[in-house]
């Protein structure tokens, strides 16, 4: 038998629930859901109007790219990233 040690540094989710693993398992629990209409682009064409999309902001629980990305880099990307 091989043995292996596995270390786990950290535990990190980024969901549609929220940024966090503790706040996304708060609002699983309160039966919350992550999907929202999409507002960021035109959708009249398409059958789908709803998505799961991540919460971005600097609230409780909200994405912020700035925390993780530089500005300069953020500008390269798109959002689906």
């Amino acid at each position: 038998m091989n043995n292996r040690r596995i270390v786990v540094t950290g535990l990190g989710m980024v969901t549609p629930l929220a940024n966090g693993v503790e706040k996304t398992w708060e609002r699983l629990l309160a039966g919350k859901s992550g999907l929202r209409t999409i507002e960021q682009f035109d959708t009249s064409d398409l059958p789908a109007k709803v998505a799961g999309i991540v919460p971005r902001g600097t609230a409780d629980g909200e994405l912020n790219l700035e925390d993780y990305i530089p500005a300069n880099e953020q500008k390269r990307m798109d959002v689906f990233i």
